[in-house]
């Protein structure tokens, strides 16, 4: 993020939709994370057992106040809801809550007009996260929108690792 020095009007214009700032697919799923997790960030864990010895979940520290957390999750529930930019992926069951997203890629010091990336990160059950996913789609061909491409992508997803995981239907 800029320092807050250097933040001009195109940064409080560019920033709330997504551009003139990077970030990689697990630094989002990071911040999500934090947010399914009542405002907790804990790094990501790649390896739960080495050997007979269980790796411990890392402590955490609190970004976020576990209250606009939860209304941050709530809010996001409202996105694959009716009138939602997700509005047509459900898991019958389970409610799920997410962000959708449509990005111009960036290239020659401007943004493309006819290349873009296509996202979804999502969490379920949306009060009791158990499972995190984010798609990612690069330069789709034809439409062009997270919610109709990258969506359905995690909606067949938490179809699948929902029940496979044990995590029980709401």
């Amino acid at each position: 993020m800029p320092e807050l020095d250097e933040y001009s009007g195109s940064t409080m214009g560019n920033l709330p939709i997504g551009q003139g700032l990077a970030v990689t697919p697990m630094q989002m799923m990071a911040g999500y994370q934090a947010i399914a997790n009542g405002g907790m960030l804990r790094p990501p864990q790649l390896i739960e057992q080495v050997g007979d010895e269980t790796v411990h979940e890392p402590k955490g520290r609190r970004v976020i106040d576990a209250g606009v957390a939860a209304q941050v999750r709530e809010m996001l529930e409202g996105v694959l809801a009716a009138g939602g930019t997700a509005s047509e992926v459900s898991v019958p069951g389970y409610t799920l809550a997410g962000k959708t997203g449509t990005a111009q890629v960036a290239e020659n010091g401007t943004y493309s007009e006819t290349k873009y990336v296509a996202s979804f990160i999502g969490f379920a059950p949306a009060q009791d996260p158990q499972l995190l996913v984010s798609v990612i789609v690069d330069q789709p061909q034809g439409d062009i929108y997270g919610g109709s491409v990258a969506a359905p992508a995690f909606g067949r997803i938490a179809a699948f690792a929902l029940p496979y995981l044990g995590v029980p239907a709401e």
